[in-house]
């Protein structure tokens, strides 16, 4: 892993793998209309010189959260970043893997954002708006108060999305929900990347 002391802006990615885009249980392909979106944040942030993370579910047969949520990413295909963000993976300072809801404990995640001493904002994108992106969000707020680091959390709404299953998940009602979440512990949500 390149150095990360100077690093002032970094970029995550979230759970925009074939297993929540493509195919599979908790796959909505209707998510993949963000990805434009994602790509203009990631060529932005790296012409800043900027940082980018990949952070993909990867579970197991033995994985806990598969007895809340139907078995999903617990093949390798699934766990794959979707093609149209993979073209990126060769410029990302590292891929992480998570089996949780929260890419704040995936194994690395927390060593990495502890050496970037200089981070002044951290930017997140993918899905889905009212589970994992909510999730890391809010616990990366939590985590940067406790350790008094001032650091921007900011949340592109043009970049995230979340999956419609139709009188069981609503996709406004839960972007809005998420968005409330996450705007009243802190987090900054901007339209789009300037």
């Amino acid at each position: 892993m390149e150095n990360l002391k100077n690093i002032k802006e970094a970029i995550f990615v979230i759970d925009m793998n074939n297993g929540f885009c493509e195919k599979g249980n908790l796959a909505d392909p209707s998510i993949k209309h963000i990805v434009p979106n994602i790509r203009e944040n990631i060529r932005k942030t790296l012409k800043n010189g900027g940082a980018l993370f990949f952070v993909n579910d990867k579970h197991t047969s033995k994985s806990v959260e598969l007895t809340r949520y139907a078995p999903h990413c617990d093949t390798e295909e699934e766990q794959k970043t979707i093609k149209e963000l993979a073209i990126f993976e060769p410029y990302a300072t590292k891929i992480f893997y998570k089996n949780s809801t929260c890419a704040l404990f995936a194994p690395g995640v927390i060593e990495t954002i502890l050496k970037m001493e200089n981070i002044q904002t951290i930017r997140i994108t993918g899905c889905c708006t009212d589970i994992c992106i909510m999730n890391f969000t809010v616990a990366l707020r939590n985590f940067l108060d406790e350790m008094n680091l001032n650091v921007n959390i900011e949340v592109p709404i043009n970049a995230v999305e979340t999956f419609h299953i139709p009188d069981v998940h609503d996709r406004i009602e839960a972007n809005n929900f998420g968005y409330r979440v996450m705007e009243q512990n802190g987090i900054r949500l901007v339209k789009e990347l300037k």
